[in-house]
Order: C-alpha cells, then sequence, then structure tokens
C-alpha cells in the first residue's frame, strides 16, 4: 500500500473510508505494537504517505527529516509526506479542528475556553485558540492545579474542548464534567466521534448549547492530509460532502416499539433494502442464553432478562451502520436509550394494540393486558424517538417508509 494511518490499536479506524471517499484507493492500515516498531517503519520508506495517531504523533519527530513550522508549534504531527525518501511531518488535525468549530458555529475570539485533557490533542487545540484570539484558556487534568473537581469554579467559562478519552468506547457512559454546572456555557465541542453522540454532546444539546463531535475535523483534517499526498491541486471532494456521506453510514437504524408491532419483519426489509446487516436483541439474547426469552423469565425472572437486554443493546448500538431491532421493554431502561440514539436514528414502531401479536409473549397475557402495557410505556416510546412510523398497511410500507427517511437525511424530533 502506498498510503496508511499508522498506530498501535486501529480495529475501528474510519480513516481508510474516509480516504477512499477523498479518491484515495491505495490506503490502509498500520497497526505498530510500540516505538521501536515506528522507528522500523519510518527508517523503511515503504511509503508515499501516511497518517499519524494515537499514541505516535509526538514520538515520530525525531525520524522525520523535516517537520512544518506548524507541527512544530503544536508539538504533534500528524501525516507524512515522503518525497524522493525526504520525510516531512505536519499537522493537518489543527485544520480539522478549525473546520469542525466553524461548522458548528462556536467562535473562540475573546472567549474563555477549557480544554479537558492535557494530551497531544489538548497542544492542537492550544495552537487553535491562540491562532484565533481566545481571551483565555483553561487546561483541566487529574493532576493539575485546575482539575475536575475544582474546575467548576471558572464560571467565566463560555466554550469546552474535550481531547480526553471519556465518553469513548470502553467509556461510552461516562463524561468528564456536568456541563450544567457551566452557567455562561455557550459552545461544547467534544473530539470524540464514536459514538456519535457522547453524553456530553447529549446533555449540550438538552441544554440548547451549540455542539459538535469529532468526525467533522477527522474529515477535514484527512482532505488535507490527502493535498499533502497527492499537491496542493489535487481535486477533492469537499469534507462537507464527505462528512455526510460518512455520517449516513455510519448510522445506525434503531427499530423500538411494543412486542408483536413488527419490528424484526420491519428491520429485516429495510435492511435488504438498504444494503445492511441486521440485528435483533432478543435473538441475540436467546443465543448467547442459549434459551427463549418466556424461559429466561420463567427460569430466572425479569430483572435477569433486563441486565441481559442492557449489556446486549450496548454491545450492539456501539457497533455502526446496521439495522437494530430492540426488545419490546427497553426503552425502560435509560441507559439503553442513551445507546440506542447515540449511534443512530431511533424509529418507534407503531401497531393498533388490537393487532399485536401476543402470543408468546411474557408480559401479555391477552388484550387488555397488552393495552395497559402499552398505556404504560408510551411517553418513554415517544421520548426516546427521533421518529415515528404507523405499521397500519404493510411491512413492506412501513420499511420503505423509514429507508426513504434516511436516505433523505431528515431531522427527526
Amino acid at each position: 500500500m502506498k498510503y496508511c494511518v499508522v498506530g498501535k490499536s486501529l480495529p475501528h479506524t474510519l480513516s481508510p473510508e474516509i480516504h477512499r471517499a477523498f479518491g484515495n484507493t491505495d490506503y490502509g492500515v498500520k497497526e505498530l505494537e510500540d516505538v521501536g516498531a515506528l522507528s522500523s517503519f519510518v527508517q523503511s520508506k515503504t511509503c508515499d504517505g501516511y497518517n499519524v495517531t494515537i499514541p505516535y504523533k509526538r514520538d515520530i519527530i525525531p525520524m522525520l527529516d523535516v517537520i512544518s513550522d506548524e507541527a512544530a508549534e503544536i508539538g504533534a504531527v500528524n501525516t507524512v509526506v515522503n518525497r524522493a525518501g525526504k520525510l516531512t511531518g505536519y499537522n493537518t488535525d489543527i485544520g480539522g479542528m478549525a473546520y469542525a468549530l466553524k461548522k458548528a458555529d462556536i467562535t473562540l475570539k475573546d472567549k474563555d475556553v477549557m480544554i479537558l485533557g492535557s494530551g497531544g490533542t489538548c497542544m492542537t487545540a492550544s495552537c487553535l485558540l491562540r491562532r484565533e484570539g481566545a481571551k483565555s484558556v483553561t487546561v483541566v487534568s487529574r493532576t493539575g492545579g485546575v482539575n475536575y473537581e475544582n474546575c467548576y469554579d471558572l464560571q467565566n467559562t463560555q466554550v469546552i474542548i474535550n481531547t480526553t478519552p471519556l465518553g469513548m468506547m470502553p467509556h461510552a457512559y461516562e463524561k468528564p464534567v456536568e456541563l450544567c454546572r457551566f452557567k455562561r456555557l455557550e459552545g461544547v465541542f467534544d473530539c470524540i466521534y464514536n459514538p456519535l453522540e457522547t453524553l456530553l454532546i447529549k446533555e449540550a444539546r438538552e441544554l440548547n448549547i451549540k455542539c459538535a463531535n469529532g468526525l467533522a475535523m477527522l474529515v477535514e483534517q484527512a482532505r488535507l492530509a490527502h493535498a499533502l499526498f497527492f499537491g496542493c491541486g489535487a481535486e477533492t471532494q469537499s469534507s462537507d460532502r464527505v462528512l455526510e456521506d460518512i455520517l449516513k453510514s455510519r448510522k445506525n437504524i434503531v427499530l423500538t416499539g411494543m412486542s408483536g408491532a413488527g419490528k424484526s419483519a420491519i428491520g429485516k426489509t429495510v435492511a435488504r433494502l438498504l444494503g445492511r446487516p441486521f440485528v435483533d436483541t432478543d435473538s441475540e439474547i436467546e443465543r448467547a442464553a442459549g434459551m427463549s426469552i418466556p424461559q429466561i423469565f420463567s427460569e430466572y425472572g425479569e430483572a435477569h432478562f433486563r441486565q441481559l437486554e442492557s449489556e446486549t443493546v450496548e454491545r450492539v448500538c456501539l457497533k455502526q451502520g446496521a439495522v437494530i431491532s430492540t426488545g419490546g421493554g427497553a426503552i425502560l431502561n435509560e441507559k439503553n436509550v442513551f445507546f440506542m440514539r447515540c449511534n443512530g436514528d431511533v424509529f418507534l414502531i407503531e401497531r393498533n394494540v388490537d393487532e399485536l401479536e401476543i402470543s408468546g409473549r411474557p408480559l401479555t397475557k391477552d388484550r387488555l393486558g397488552a393495552r395497559t402495557l402499552y398505556e404504560s410505556r408510551k411517553s418513554k416510546y415517544l421520548a426516546s424517538a427521533h421518529f415515528v412510523i404507523k405499521n397500519d398497511a404493510t411491512v413492506e410500507a412501513a420499511a420503505k417508509a423509514i429507508a426513504d427517511i434516511f436516505k433523505n437525511g431528515e431531522n427527526g424530533r
């Protein structure tokens, strides 16, 4: 391969997909276990260019022949170009971050800004803030003078930039700070892009604060790297277009609703229409437990089933690009709802209670029981959903409605 991304552990990297979208079809992944392996790779000069990610952005600097002024100022390299055996290091992360903040309409000039985390991405943010004329910059770290306990004393904070891994797998149900405690806050940027909506971004949206995740930054830095690989005149797609396509390809479609509403049949049809994998969380639970859901209820009780369900929803929904059908009671757990929404659009499948298939359902013995159960859950179904789809005609009609909404990029509730 002529181009690649270099890092220690890259099982979920989006870089090849993004670079292909910009026209580079000869782009791969190179995992290097330590700095010694990195040094050997750099000295081999086998690639025409490569991107560098965690944890080698600083380690690689002394291994290169030249680094750009920008990379030197930041103290990190994320792009290397091999020109006739001479290796030059650049930093396109700063341009990516500037693009993401501008796209979210988050301004930095004359603002009091707080950076969460003191690692390599903090250095990029600090450099950008100096360039943009931020009024003040405070770095929060676990052991610094300003830490995660006393940072709330800085009530002048207007913009927060998260450069920590809190909110990213396997810490997806965590966040570094409580945004509601910053009364002047007007902008939040989270460098994390998987999940697409972290708990930090979720809270920012609930508080009506301008916010963005790290996907736009990732796409724009790749565009800038692509231009360095192929020369300044390289024709590429716009980052806006690639970002839109990547976001659509990565988003899940998650179906909720009462048991017997047709979620599985509709989900399978949606998956076929869009060429996506289909996952049924109830089937996943049964497969792992080696018994049916009614058996789980009978032998171990509902509480045990709900625990299995929660674990399954988290695991399945942290993956991307799938159609996922969830159990009727999954929305009762707030944590489940977060994972359903963090990487996808949630579609509530509604069907007349009198038409629900209730046989073999452990919580609905008759129509009256089904109606009572639905009324007790209705508000949670509606609150968790981006869209409501009526399953009052055919499976194909409901599936097409979902596929059309998704393909058109409509914004839900």
